[in-house]
């Protein structure tokens, strides 16, 4: 393969939080692109190719269900990242939706601690 880089697109409204993501994952060394909200990922995936999406479920504009329903039917515009959705509600049912719809796992972030974090994203990247 050409490019062995692997990107990942971090998907979260919540400003800090996202700083927070990113500069973890920057700290590994990893390729992170942070956006805020669903509508701004789908952008950003028109434009580049991502390995994995850590999508946030609930955002304003679009929130995580929404926008892992339109990568998944679009994969000619999008991509076939693997997504991992992000929710800070254990047993929600949005989760449920998300993973009928295709998504490759989730993490409740109130429940992970950076290191976890990090493991659980280099699980995806293999």
């Amino acid at each position: 393969m050409a490019n062995d880089v692997k990107k990942i697109l971090l998907v979260e409204d919540e400003p800090d939080a996202r700083e927070i993501y990113l500069d973890i994952l920057k700290g590994e060394n990893m390729d992170a692109v942070g956006v805020g909200d669903g509508t701004e990922a789908l952008v950003e995936l028109e434009k580049e190719k991502y390995s994995l999406i850590l999508l946030d479920i609930i955002m304003p504009k679009m929130d995580g269900v929404e926008t892992l329903g339109r990568i998944k039917q679009s994969p000619d515009k999008y991509g076939t990242p693997k997504v991992v959705m992000l929710s800070n509600i254990g047993g929600d049912i949005a989760i449920d939706k998300a993973m009928e719809l295709g998504a490759d796992g989730y993490m409740l972030k109130s429940e992970t601690e950076p290191e976890d974090f990090v493991n659980v994203v280099k699980k995806y990247l293999e």
